[in-house]
């Protein structure tokens, strides 16, 4: 066992708060997922997959950013425009919010949330700094404990 440990699917948010945020894997696994066309696509059980990871990894972001807009002064401009980016990424990732268009379309647009949530936190980051990060917020970590989803 190499001592990593991925969480593909989490609805529930349980384990969110004790992983630290994968960036290069699913930065790596978006740029792939906008890269496919229709004649492209991998099988529908392999794009499932990946918006399932993608979904899961959107959540923890979510998440994230919600909690460092809360740490923000009420009269800060850029928690008004972050609140608002929350608020989409509140809706795209509904259950409502799965797409029409397909198992491709729906790929590249966890895909692009992706993408939106780290460029909101790269954002945050860069104007308003956190000392005393949060452990899923740090680099580097190589191992992490599992805890089951189930039980509480």
């Amino acid at each position: 066992m190499s001592g990593f440990h991925s969480v593909v699917h989490d609805p529930d948010g349980r384990l969110g708060h004790e992983l630290p945020l994968d960036r290069e894997p699913h930065f790596r696994l978006a740029a792939s997922v906008l890269a496919w066309t229709p004649e492209t696509v991998p099988p529908v059980a392999d794009t499932a997959l990946a918006v399932l990871e993608l979904t899961g990894h959107a959540r923890l972001l979510r998440d994230e950013l919600a909690d460092r807009i809360g740490r923000l002064p009420d009269d800060c401009e850029l928690r008004q425009l972050l609140t608002y980016s929350l608020g989409e990424a509140n809706r795209r990732l509904s259950p409502a919010a799965a797409s029409p268009c397909g198992d491709l379309a729906h790929a590249q647009n966890r895909a692009r949330l992706l993408q939106a949530l780290y460029g909101a936190l790269d954002r945050l980051e860069a104007e308003h700094p956190v000392s005393g990060l949060s452990p899923r917020s740090r680099s580097g970590a190589q191992a992490h404990e599992v805890r089951p989803l189930t039980g509480g």
